[in-house]
C-alpha cells in the first residue's frame, strides 16, 4: 500500500510574513475509509505594552471539523470548515490617538483538501481556500480572502518526511504568498521533530520538538511566524481600513491522550514580535505600533471519528 502523507488544510490564517497552514502527516487508509475530524481551541494573551504607550490584551476560540475520504490508495479528498472569533482589548493606544482600532474579529472559511500520491514516496497535495477575515460591524461581502495552498512531500524512510509549499491568497489589497515546511523526523523512538498539530494555537505550519515518555503523555516546544488581515468596521474613524496583526508565538506543550481517538494539548509560553498595523485600501500605512513578548496559554480539544 502507498504510504501516503495526508494533509489536512482547516483554512489556514492567511497573511503578513508567514501562513499558518494546518498540516498532519499519516499513514494512508484503506480504499473507502471516511475520516471525521473535529477540533476547538482557546488561546488567551495576557496584558502587553505598546512601544508608544497604551496596552492590550486578546482572547479567541476556534472551531473546526472535516471530513475526508480514500477513493483509492493514492488518492484522497476531503472538505474542512473553521470559524474563529477574537476579542481584543486595546487601552490608550498612543500611536492609534488613544482609540481601539478593532476589538471583536471573526474568521469563518471552508477549504477543499486534494492529496494524491505521484508514487509510493512522492505526495502532492492542494487545497483551494476561501474565508471572510472582519470586525464584527464590518460587511462580511467585503471581507473575502481566496487562494490555495500547494504542497509537496517525499518519504524518505520510516523515519523520515520531508516536503514543502506555500499558501497563495487574495488578501484585499495584494496577493500573498508564504512558503512553509513539512517535516516528520522521528529521531528516536521518543523524541520527534515535526509540524505542530493543525488545530493548535501554532497551526500546521508551526514545527515542534516532541518527546513522549509515554503512549499516551507528549511533552513538545516549537514556534512559527503568524500574521492576518482583517476588514474593519463600516463606521468609524477606520472606516473601510484593513487591520494587520503579526506576531511569534514560541510554545511549550503537554498533551495527554484521552483513549484511542482524542486527545487535550495544554499550551504556555510567550507572544514574540508583536505588531499591530493599520492599512487602507490600497495597502498604505496609516499607524502601527509593537509590543514587548506577551505571556499566553492556550488549550486545545481534538478527536478523530
Amino acid at each position: 500500500m502507498y504510504r501516503l502523507t495526508v494533509l489536512l488544510v482547516l483554512v489556514a490564517s492567511m497573511a503578513g510574513g508567514s501562513v499558518t497552514v494546518p498540516v498532519a502527516l499519516a499513514q494512508g487508509n484503506p480504499p473507502g475509509t471516511i475520516t471525521v475530524s473535529a477540533a476547538a481551541t482557546g488561546i488567551h494573551q495576557f496584558a502587553g505594552d505598546f512601544d508608544a504607550g497604551g496596552d492590550l490584551q486578546w482572547s479567541s476560540v476556534t472551531v473546526s471539523g472535516s471530513v475526508t475520504r480514500q477513493f483509492v490508495p493514492a488518492f484522497s479528498a476531503g472538505l474542512s470548515l473553521r470559524f474563529a472569533d477574537e476579542d481584543w482589548r486595546i487601552r490608550s493606544a498612543t500611536a492609534f490617538d488613544g482609540q481601539a482600532p478593532w476589538q471583536h474579529l471573526q474568521r469563518p472559511g471552508a477549504s477543499l483538501n486534494l492529496s494524491l500520491a505521484l508514487s509510493r514516496t512522492l505526495l502532492v497535495g492542494v487545497s483551494p481556500t476561501v474565508e471572510w477575515a472582519y470586525d464584527s460591524r464590518a460587511d462580511m461581502a467585503d471581507a473575502l480572502i481566496y487562494g490555495a495552498v500547494l504542497s509537496a512531500a517525499k518519504v524518505f524512510s520510516p523515519r523520515f518526511t520531508l516536503g514543502a509549499g506555500a499558501s497563495m491568497s487574495r488578501q484585499f489589497y495584494s496577493v500573498k504568498t508564504s512558503p512553509f515546511v513539512i517535516v516528520n523526523w522521528k529521531i528516536t523512538d521518543r523524541l520527534r521533530l515535526a509540524n505542530a498539530a493543525p488545530a493548535g494555537p501554532l497551526g500546521g505550519a508551526g514545527v515542534e520538538l516532541r518527546y513522549a515518555p509515554t503512549p499516551d503523555w507528549e511533552l513538545a516546544g516549537g514556534g512559527v511566524i503568524r500574521s492576518d488581515r482583517w476588514r474593519l468596521a463600516d463606521d468609524g474613524p477606520e472606516a473601510g481600513n484593513v487591520g494587520v496583526t503579526s506576531s511569534f508565538p514560541l510554545l511549550a506543550r503537554l498533551s495527554r491522550k484521552l483513549g484511542q481517538k482524542a486527545r487535550v494539548d495544554l499550551y504556555a509560553g510567550v507572544m514574540a514580535n508583536n505588531r499591530l498595523t493599520l492599512r487602507d485600501s490600497d495597502g498604505k500605512d496609516l499607524a502601527h505600533d509593537g509590543y514587548g513578548a506577551a505571556p499566553t496559554i492556550s488549550a486545545t480539544w481534538s478527536a478523530k471519528f
